[in-house]
């Protein structure tokens, strides 16, 4: 899917087959973001589901304790603002762009009357749910049960997948910042930097300012493997 998944394996392959994806695109004008700026913000009312056309888009929730998490990273023909389908449609998270973006805005009822006419698409959108539903309660489980340098290292692997979209083999830049990581994994930041500096030690990962690589792609999936080995 065009999301980064942490708790399960999956690709990064499109969700949507290109006819679908091109129809999507073309339902309205694109509207551009700039890095840094909200789609939508948690508690929002929810009348619009958007098409990523392009940059990546990160989802974040803040819970009743005031701690933010990131529930996901978004790419290119995701799918963001489900929640505008729901029975009290209320946004549960918020959708901050990582790199300028740009999206198409659909209205709940143009979205709907898609799933009623291409029927193939409903069944993407529920696939789509279904995995993200899957991912979560992986991470929730892996939350419970492993160590913060085990989910930083699952973490990495993610972020770093070959995207059939890219030039590059693997993602080498990781685009979060050390106190991003520690949403993502339910991790306090200090804890956090700590592991990256072992992971750093180990080869793994290379850190030159703020800007954190993968240095070995291929050692750090050992490493995944090993720590959950032993």
């Amino acid at each position: 899917m065009r999301e980064y998944s942490i708790g399960t394996i999956k690709g990064l392959e499109p969700i949507l087959p290109s006819n679908l994806a091109k129809k999507l695109a073309e339902i309205d004008a694109p509207i551009s973001f700039v890095k840094n700026s909200q789609i939508y913000y948690q508690g929002d009312e929810a009348d619009h589901v958007f098409f990523l056309l392009h940059g990546r888009v990160k989802s974040t929730l803040i819970g009743s304790s005031g701690q933010e998490s990131i529930l996901r990273i978004h790419l290119p023909h995701s799918i963001l603002g489900l929640t505008a389908l729901a029975s009290h449609p209320i946004r549960d998270a918020s959708a901050t762009c990582l790199d300028p973006v740009t999206v198409v805005s659909i209205k709940r009822p143009q979205f709907l009357d898609i799933m009623r006419s291409e029927p193939d698409f409903g069944t993407h959108v529920v696939r789509l749910l279904t995995d993200r539903m899957s991912d979560f309660h992986h991470r929730v489980g892996d939350w419970l049960a492993q160590s913060v340098e085990q989910r930083l290292s699952q973490t990495l692997l993610a972020l770093s997948a070959p995207d059939p979209n890219g030039g590059n083999p693997y993602v080498r830049e990781i685009p979060l910042t050390h106190e991003e990581l520690a949403q993502m994994i339910n991790a306090r930041r200090p804890t956090v930097s700590s592991a990256l500096s072992r992971l750093a030690g180990l080869g793994i990962v290379k850190k030159t300012g703020r800007r954190l690589m993968i240095a070995n792609r291929d050692l750090l999936a050992r490493h995944v493997t090993d720590t959950f080995s032993e």
